[in-house]
């Protein structure tokens, strides 16, 4: 009877603990100039829905803390990702635009990939998350 409840237990935890073992965190070290606000970020595994700005896998608003915000997004899959950040100085969740449809609060992607008239193409700001994890900054513009 206890080997049989054993063998249960082992068989339910085994693909629990695989999962975890596959799970990454991807540490980011965001450079920013403003004071203040807070540091949001969008964490995508696709290039389709990082060119719309819509499903990212993964999503951290933090304090801002200097000059340098760290962010440490947990449980990620090994993978490819890009990432795309703003610093959100008057609190209200959006990249702030101008009304011309610039935007007024500073932002940036992953490998400090830049984009004309929109966001970078995902191989641009592309970084690969191994199982052990990984760890990458950038600059918010």
């Amino acid at each position: 009877m206890k080997l049989a409840i054993a063998g249960i237990v082992t068989a339910l935890a085994t693909p629990a603990l695989a999962t975890l073992a596959l799970a990454s965190d991807l540490t980011l070290e965001i450079a920013s100039r403003g004071s203040g606000g807070s540091i949001a970020v969008a964490v995508y595994r696709d290039a389709a829905s990082f060119r719309r700005g819509e499903g990212p896998v993964a999503t951290r608003t933090v304090p801002r803390t200097g000059a340098v915000t760290p962010v440490v997004i947990p449980g990620l899959a090994p993978g490819r990702y890009a990432v795309a950040a703003f610093h959100d100085t008057d609190g209200n969740g959006d990249l702030t635009l101008w009304p011309i449809g610039v935007p007024r609060e500073a932002y940036g992607f992953s490998n400090d990939a830049r984009g004309r008239f929109g966001p970078p193409p995902f191989d641009a700001a592309a970084i690969d998350v191994p199982a052990r994890g990984a760890r990458t900054a950038f600059t918010l513009r």
